[in-house]
Formats: structure tokens, C-alpha cells, sequence
């Protein structure tokens, strides 16, 4: 079976099997986390003491005084330290109920009930094998629970199993710093992996315990063939007397430790006793006479081997009691782990990111449309329109890219929040809905526009598609209800101007609209993927709390240290320490360009330390994409050193940080990037650290166990240097989840991306025949332009925006 066949099936038998049985392994797990103490526990509570006599009361003269008017005596035991009383064991003729009363063995003398701390082990154990229900249909939940948990462990097993042994490490060792749903679904999977022998086992023997088939079957299985025995004769008379003198002859010293009484007068009696050298407290030989004493069987424990060996040792292997007090510990930790795996299995499996849906039932007088790339302005809307809702507003929220232009008209206000991608282009969502509201000639002379326009300042063309939004519906009629206004990569301060004013414009409550707010995350592991490049490029492991999809992007706040601030400062020709007014107040300037704002180099002689605070932009986070599914979250970043001779601002520090270093971080989804949910085709063209989401594709895709043909093209500059994950990308070849792997080494053999991509149109448009979606990411200046450029050429202007028009295009450029 293939490796993503295997993941997948073994992932969701484990899931379903899980949330199956979850309750149920929950109480036998807790009840047996007790019972694996209960002698220990037992043993520490005070206990009534009888006086030790010489000899114990033979067993002729004992059952008469121990019987009760009503009553069948069935078992008695004695405990191995001799100054505790006896237990006997009574089924009442009508009501068939039992009971048991303790006795001391030395003169018959019944003393009364058991202790209130054995009493509470019996109903812990009346839980643990039949939950308190009748027998019959209890044992058969938790018989069948426990097979569950059987299949359940082995294909959690499966799915933790390390593809290569140099894995070994992640597989049993815990990552330090993990938090949140990191840190749970670590105590689900690396507890579970230590304990896994304990636990298998506990559910291996679990259903001896419930169904005669398992122990019939066990026992055709592991037994050896039965001597030949002594046949019980019917007739004969009962001889009690008789019997214990048989006894003695075995076992001189008259010590048992459980003696079964026959149901009828003529029947078998069966005793279990523990030799002297009996390595745990259920080691028990065992002798059955007939009623005149004839010894039918016997078993001595020290003589077993193979199968009845461990057929003898059933309960004992359940408890741990076999293994002696560690034993007993080591059981009773397991059976709480595999208890609380049921909670965390549970919260991990409703854990997942809701995703925000569209809402745009019912009427509403404001509409909220908005056309992203990377998330940004999807995200905005949500806050946007959660708070508007807070304030009585009836409000829709739609993407553009599933809007008509005459819809706008049922709407009072509409606010349009539009990203702008690349060189003034439309989001590839809004592309369709730009042309088709280029050619409306709808009337919006009653509707009321505000534009909220999103871009990066360092395109010429900034914020573009927002300013030809506003431009378009002033056309259309539409009157201005507030003054466009741009953020650039996405900066707070600017959001939270354009909320407060049309929070006054709308004679609404003012409120923060700021998005998540940003948690710490803890570097977990830095090594470089390329060592000796003068392009240096990194694999990131951070823990933090939260969870994402394949394709989501991670916000990175490069806030500097003071040295690193004072040294930008000092090279400036300015002092750090002297005061400046900032929106976040007043403060040093070292700290305001620590913490608040965007480096750069002064041009201008005599620039005074208020004065370059002034022009300085808002500090903004840096985007990188998410290089792993789940669990500890991944990233590639490239070391980039800037025209002015300065690393970048993120990228330098990152690259440069320690294990242990903490980082201020927001996890923001990227929907327009993220597989899609049918089992379809893929074609995955990636350069440099464009590989990044990739990685988390084919890792979700295995998860999936889909196996429709996946295609990657990877380019970079020199083979062999720049093959990041070479073995990882190899071992998705080997277990068929890639189906092709090319590579494009710039420096090596002269070739990019988007030649080798020529060079296969014919594949290219068979993927696409079969439904495929196409993904690029990278630079928008080189693998974004190269590869539009030669689909254009290959595909046609039609069908590439067929495509997108199809949400088959997927582009992640930067």
C-alpha cells in the first residue's frame, strides 16, 4: 500500500474509532487507572486486624460457620498477610444478588461487611467492566470498546510512524516551547507514542474479560493440548474432610488464596493458592478436586511455559501487576493518558478554523464587498462587519468575485475594500467582476460608496484597483460617503482612521478594529538549507498557538533589539535617546524605531530626530508563507540584503535568531491559496522560497490520501546547492504522490520556471483537461511575469481567464 493511502486510511480509522468510542474509553480509562493501584491504595487505607492464631481453620469447619440464613457461600479467599481478615462470597437464592463479608479464618467468626474503601474499588470495577449497567450489556460495551481501542492504537501507531529513521527524534520527543493546540495535540500523539506498549496491552487483554468467543479463541490459539484428567464421578458423595486432607498433601501449611465452593453438593472444588516464591501477587498455581478429594488437575505456576504462560497471566498483564509496583504505576499513568486522549482527541478534532463564511440573508441596508489575494481585506470585512452588527446595522458581506454589478443597487452604502495586486491589477478573484463592471451601465445614483483601498507602497502603482473601484461607481452615480483611503500592507493605524471615520460619518459607537491580536512564538529549530550561498535561505520551526491551512501565511512584527536600533541610528548621524512624538506616544527615538517604525537612510543633511520620526512609515509585518500543515509551523526565508548594504529588517533577524527566541507573530488565512477540497490534478510551479506552501500541500494531500496526478516544477540557481528538501520532494516521488518532479537551475543549465514550462505544454494542457488547478508562487517580477507571460502564449487569453474566472488559478506572488 502507498504511503498517502496508508496516512489516510490509518488517519481516519483512528479519527472515527476515536470519537466513537471516546466516552467510553474515557471512564474505563480512569477506573483503570485506579484499579492498577488498588492493592497499593487498599494496602495504605486503615483495615481491620484479627489475632493470629497458630493454624488457620480447616476448610471442613469453616464453610459451616460461615454460612448465612438465605444465602449460597460460593468463594472465600484469604489475603497473604495473615493478621487480615477473610472475604466470603454470598449469592442470595431469590434475588441472585451478591455480597461480601469478611471473617476471621481462625475461628469462623463472620465480622461484617467489607471496608467502605473495598466497597468503593467494587463499584470502581462494577464502572470499569460494565459501566453500572447489566451485566450482559455492559461488558459488551466496554468488550467492544476495547477492541476498538485495539484497531484505534495500531492505526494511530501508523499514522505517528517516522517515514526515515533520522525522523526518529520528532516522532518521540517533545518540542520545547510548544503552546496551545500545539502543545495538546503533542500530549495526544508523543504520550501516546511513549505509552503505547502499556496501553495496546491493557486493550489487548480487555476483551478476555467480555466475550467468551475472545477467551475461547485465545485459548484454542495459546493453550497447549489438556493432559488427560481424572473424570468426576457423579455419584459420589461429598466429602469435605476428604477434600481438605488433599489439599494438605499439595499445600502443608493449609494458606489459599481463593477457594471456590461447588454449586451443588457432588461438585468440583477449585482452589488457587501462591507458592512461596510466586514472583507477583497473581502468580496462582491451581489445584480442582472432585467432591470425595480425588485431585482431578493441578497447575503449578512455576511450571508453565508459551501459551499458558501468558493465558495464566491475563489479568496480570492488564493491571501491570505482572511487572511488579512500577508495573502497577506505569499502568495507572497509561490508563489516565488513554482516558484523557479521548478529551484531546475530541477538542483536536472540532478544533478546526472556522473558516468565515459569506452572510447575505435577509436584507441589509450596508453591503460589504471586498476583493483579496492574500486575505487581508476578507479579513478586514469580518471585523468590519461583526462591529457594524454590534451597532444594530443590518449588514451583508460579499466577495466581488461572486457579485453581478446591478446587485449593488439594493443597497443604501456600500463599502468596497479591494486589494490591489502587483502593478495595479484586480485580485484574480475580482478580474471578471472588474470587467463586467467596466461594461454595466447600471444606475447607483441612491447608493452611497466608501473605498478602503489595500496595496503595497513599493509597486508604482499603488492601491490602482481601488482608485479605478471609486473612479467606476462616481460614474455609475454613486455618491462618495467617505474619501478613498489607502493602507499600505495592511497598517493598522490607517484601518483604524478610516473605522473611526465612518463610525462619526454613520453616528456610530468608535471601537478598535484591530485584527488579532499578536502572539508570542517560540523558535524551535534554524538551520540553513543551503549553506556557503550568497543567498542564504533558512528552514524556521516556530510553536504558537492557533491552527491553519495549507497555503495560510504567517505575520512576522520585526521588532529590532536597542543595539540594532541605536546602530541604524548612529549610522544615520542621530541620537537614539532624544524624545520624539510618535502615535503611540513619547518615547526615545531608538524605541520608536524599534518597536513603531520602518527604517531608512537620511538623504537629507541637518535632519533633525522629530523630523525623521515624522517621515518615517508605520512599522508592518512581514508575510511569509506557511511551509507545513499542522503542528509545529514551518517557514523558508531567504536572508535578503537590501540596495543600501542593510539586511532585511525580518529576514536578517530571522535568519541570525537563536533556538528559544520569541516573536511577536499573526496567523492570517490565505483562502485564495488553499488546496482545493476535491480530489483534483495539481500543478505546482514554485521558485526560490516559492517551494514554501508546497511543502504543505503534498503533506495535506498524503493526509487526504487523494491520488490524482500532482505535477512541480521547482527553479532556482545552482543544483547543487539550492536543492531545498531534495530528500523530502524525492520521497513523495517514491510513494507515488508526486507523479512529476522537474527542476530549473537558472545558474546550472541556464533555465527558469517558465522555459521548462514552454517546453511541456502538451502535459500542461493535459492537466488542465483533467480539471487541474494551477498554483504559482514566487517573485512577481520573475517567476510571476515569466510564467503569465508563457501561459498567455500557450493557453490564450480566453482560457487562461477561464481559468480564473474557474478559481483554477492560484497565484502567491511577492
Amino acid at each position: 500500500m502507498s504511503g498517502n493511502w496508508r496516512q489516510r486510511i490509518s488517519f481516519r480509522i483512528h479519527q472515527w474509532l476515536g470519537l466513537a468510542s471516546a466516552l467510553v474509553l474515557l471512564v474505563v480509562g480512569a477506573t483503570g487507572a485506579l484499579l492498577a493501584l488498588e492493592d497499593d491504595i487498599t494496602a495504605m487505607w486503615p483495615r481491620p486486624e484479627v489475632a493470629v492464631a497458630e493454624r488457620l481453620l480447616p476448610m471442613p469447619e469453616l464453610a459451616p460457620k460461615l454460612q448465612l440464613p438465605g444465602k449460597m457461600l460460593q468463594r472465600i479467599y484469604l489475603e497473604s498477610e495473615p493478621q487480615l481478615p477473610g472475604r466470603a462470597l454470598y449469592q442470595d437464592r431469590q434475588s441472585k444478588q451478591r455480597e461480601w463479608r469478611i471473617f476471621n479464618p481462625y475461628t469462623g467468626e463472620i465480622l461484617g461487611a467489607r471496608p467502605a474503601i473495598s466497597e468503593f474499588f467494587a463499584e470502581v470495577m462494577a464502572l470499569h467492566r460494565w459501566l453500572l449497567l447489566p451485566n450482559s450489556i455492559g461488558s459488551v460495551i466496554t468488550g467492544t470498546a476495547a477492541l476498538m481501542a485495539i484497531i484505534l492504537l495500531i492505526a494511530g501507531f501508523i499514522r505517528r510512524a517516522p517515514d526515515r529513521l533520522s525522523s526518529i527524534k520528532d516522532w518521540l520527543w517533545w518540542k520545547r516551547g510548544s503552546k496551545g493546540r500545539l502543545a495538546l495535540w503533542q500530549f495526544h500523539a508523543v504520550l501516546g507514542t511513549w505509552l503505547f506498549i502499556p496501553i495496546f496491552i491493557m486493550a489487548l487483554t480487555g476483551p478476555w474479560f467480555a466475550f467468551d468467543w475472545y477467551r475461547s479463541g485465545l485459548k484454542q490459539l495459546l493453550a497447549s493440548p489438556e493432559p488427560p484428567t481424572i473424570k468426576a464421578d457423579a455419584n459420589i458423595s461429598a466429602d469435605a474432610d476428604a477434600v481438605w486432607r488433599s489439599f494438605l498433601a499439595v499445600k502443608p501449611d493449609g494458606r489459599y488464596a481463593r477457594w471456590y465452593l461447588p454449586r451443588e453438593a457432588n461438585g468440583e472444588v477449585r482452589v488457587r493458592y501462591l507458592e512461596p516464591d510466586a514472583p507477583h501477587s497473581r502468580a496462582y498455581s491451581a489445584l480442582t478436586f472432585d467432591a470425595a478429594g480425588h485431585l482431578l488437575q493441578q497447575q503449578r505456576y512455576a511450571e508453565l511455559r508459551g501459551g499458558d504462560y501468558l493465558l495464566a497471566n491475563m489479568y496480570a498483564f492488564h493491571t501491570g501487576s505482572y511487572f511488579g509496583l512500577p508495573g502497577r504505576v506505569i499502568w495507572s499513568l497509561s490508563g489516565l493518558a488513554f482516558g484523557s486522549f479521548a478529551i484531546t482527541g475530541i477538542w483536536l478534532f472540532f478544533n478546526r478554523r472556522a473558516r468565515p463564511k459569506e452572510q447575505a440573508s435577509g436584507t441589509a441596508s450596508t453591503l460589504i464587498a471586498y476583493a483579496s489575494q492574500s486575505g487581508t481585506a476578507a479579513a478586514y470585512g469580518q471585523r468590519l462587519k461583526l462591529w457594524l452588527e454590534q451597532q444594530g446595522q443590518g449588514v451583508h458581506l460579499r466577495s466581488m468575485a461572486n457579485m453581478q454589478p446591478q446587485e449593488f443597487g439594493a443597497y443604501q452604502q456600500v463599502l468596497l475594500l479591494a486589494a490591489t495586486y502587483g502593478e495595479g491589477q484586480a485580485p484574480d478573484s475580482a478580474l471578471l467582476f472588474q470587467q463586467q463592471l467596466a461594461a454595466a451601465a447600471v444606475k447607483l445614483n441612491h447608493v452611497n460608496v466608501a473605498v478602503l483601498a489595500f496595496g503595497d507602497r513599493q509597486y508604482q502603482q499603488f492601491c490602482a484597483f481601488g482608485h479605478w473601484l471609486a473612479q467606476r461607481f462616481s460614474e455609475l452615480g454613486a455618491a462618495t460617503l467617505l474619501p478613498l483611503q489607502e493602507v499600505d500592507r495592511g497598517a493598522e493605524q490607517a484601518l483604524q482612521d478610516w473605522s473611526d471615520a465612518l463610525a462619526q460619518t454613520l453616528k456610530l459607537e468608535h471601537a478598535s478594529l484591530a485584527a488579532d491580536s499578536w502572539q508570542s512564538a517560540t523558535l524551535l529549530e534554524n538551520r540553513c538549507l543551503n549553506p556557503g550561498s550568497d543567498r542564504p535561505v533558512h528552514h524556521l520551526e516556530l510553536a504558537l498557538q492557533g491552527s491553519w491551512q495549507a497555503g495560510d501565511i504567517l505575520e512576522v512584527l520585526p521588532i529590532w533589539s536597542e543595539s540594532r536600533s541605536r546602530q541604524h541610528l548612529q549610522l544615520q548621524g542621530l541620537d537614539g535617546d532624544v524624545m520624539v512624538s510618535t502615535p503611540a506616544g513619547i518615547m526615545p527615538l531608538w524605541q520608536a524605531q524599534a518597536q513603531y517604525l520602518e527604517a531608512f537612510t537620511v538623504t537629507e543633511h541637518g535632519l533633525t530626530p522629530q523630523a525623521y520620526a515624522n517621515a518615517a512609515a508605520p512599522l508592518t509585518a512581514r508575510s511569509y508563507s506557511i511551509a507545513s500543515m499542522d503542528n509545529a509551523l514551518q517557514l523558508m526565508v531567504r536572508r535578503v540584503l537590501n540596495s543600501n548594504g542593510f539586511e532585511g529588517r525580518a529576514s536578517g533577524a530571522l535568519a541570525t535568531a537563536k533556538v528559544g527566541s520569541e516573536w511577536q507573530v499573526r496567523l492570517k488565512p490565505h483562502s485564495n491559496f488553499h488546496l482545493p477540497p476535491a480530489d483534483v490534478p495539481l500543478i505546482l510551479l514554485g521558485a526560490g522560497t516559492g517551494l514554501a506552501p508546497y511543502l504543505g500541500f503534498l503533506a495535506q494531500r498524503r493526509q487526504q490520501g487523494y491520488k490524482t496526478p500532482i505535477w512541480l516544477l521547482f527553479g532556482e540557481r545552482y543544483a547543487e546547492q539550492d536543492n531545498y528538501y531534495g530528500a523530502e520532494l524525492q520521497a513523495f516521488v517514491a510513494e507515488g504522490l508526486l507523479t512529476h518532479l522537474d527542476f530549473a537551475w537558472s545558474r546550472s543549465n541556464g533555465r527558469y520556471v517558465q522555459q521548462c514550462l514552454e517546453a511541456e505544454g502538451d502535459r500542461l494542457q493535459h492537466y488542465l483537461r483533467d480539471g487541474a488547478h494551477l498554483y504559482v508562487c514566487g517573485a512577481i517580477e520573475g517567476i510571476g511575469a515569466g510564467v503569465q507571460q508563457v501561459l498567455q502564449q500557450l493557453l490564450g487569453e480566453a482560457q487562461l481567464q477561464t481559468l480564473q474566472q474557474q478559481g483554477r488559478y492560484h497565484r502567491d506572488l511577492y
